[in-house]
């Protein structure tokens, strides 16, 4: 029997390390077939502090070294695919999954061997192997297709799939025949980019489902009026408060979370005596949270709150938009 080589250990290692502790507890301890208790006990005799990384030194040292190479390589792709479903730092691409191939959608058990078949079907193997794993995790069915050969492997193509909705998250739209074939074991012939991709799954599914889950989100952008309004530090004539509170109901109680914005426009020149031309206009924003970024601008008054910018933020569908005046 081969076993894993220091560098799988290394490697099976950094993955654990940075996992969220819970993660590590509830759900890679039973791919080892180990209990939580002899973990830590372990842990507590070593003295090591109770986190991740001691946790992944305890399995690599004393239960994955003696495993076939075979076995830590396949738990080294399980854990991978659970590393990326649960956690928010990979830029996740909608896409429409277009005529299906027949009325019933692919179950979740068959979805690998679906997968296997369509790879094979669209020749995209070649020489290589392919891997392919799935993990749920919450209502999400996660793959990971990987094509290895003896001497080195591919970029994995990351998918997340939601239950009941023609709609898939993919890690790259450019995937080519990779992606192509993807779709093919989900059941459908064709897919179409919607130009929209974020790190937050939920607010993409949000987004693309045009808002229909947010009851609280306004149909119609409210007139703004500012009045005086008494806060716990006496009566706010600035009309900060009221900004404030205009813009948190146009937003809603839970918007989605974007990192980045693209807007093109063209607006005739502000005095037309002088230039009688339209001005195109780009604006490019690229940020940790684009609803957060633009209610602190109103804070610091660099933006209106009557801006088009929450015009177009709340009718929003995808990255890139060309807005004109009239929308």
């Amino acid at each position: 029997m081969e076993y894993p080589s220091r560098t799988k250990l290394l490697e099976l290692q950094k993955i654990m390390s940075k996992m969220s502790f819970e993660v590590c507890r509830i759900i890679v301890l039973p791919v080892f077939g180990v209990r939580w208790w002899d973990v830590a006990r372990t842990v507590r005799k070593s003295r090591l502090p109770m986190t991740p990384l001691s946790i992944a030194r305890i399995i690599c040292k004393g239960i994955a070294r003696n495993l076939p190479a075979e076995e830590v390589d396949e738990i080294i792709s399980r854990l991978r695919l659970i590393l990326v479903a649960t956690q928010n730092n990979r830029i996740w691409h909608v896409i429409e999954l277009r005529e299906p191939l027949s009325e019933e959608p692919v179950k979740p058990a068959e979805l690998r061997e679906r997968l296997m078949q369509a790879l094979q079907i669209m020749r995209v193997c070649r020489k290589k192997t392919p891997e392919v794993e799935v993990v749920q995790w919450k209502d999400l069915e996660f793959v990971s297709v990987q094509l290895s050969s003896g001497i080195r492997s591919s970029a994995s193509l990351y998918l997340a799939l939601p239950p009941g909705v023609p709609v898939a998250l993919t890690s790259s739209v450019r995937g080519g025949g990779l992606l192509k074939a993807c779709v093919l074991g989900l059941g459908y012939k064709t897919f179409e980019d919607v130009s929209l991709h974020g790190r937050d799954i939920p607010s993409l599914l949000r987004i693309h489902a045009g808002w229909s889950e947010n009851v609280d989100r306004l149909t119609e952008i409210p007139e703004y009026a500012p009045v005086p309004i008494v806060t716990n530090t006496g009566i706010d004539y600035t009309y900060k408060t009221y900004d404030q509170q205009y813009v948190d109901n146009i937003l809603g109680p839970n918007p989605p979370l974007l990192t980045e914005l693209y807007i093109k426009s063209s607006k005739m020149f502000f005095e037309e005596q002088r230039l009688n031309k339209q001005m195109n206009l780009t604006l490019q924003l690229k940020t940790e949270d684009v609803a957060k970024t633009l209610k602190s601008w109103v804070q610091i008054g660099a933006l209106a709150p009557t801006s088009e910018l929450f015009h177009i933020f709340q009718k929003i569908k995808s990255n890139k938009i060309t807005y004109t005046a009239e929308e």
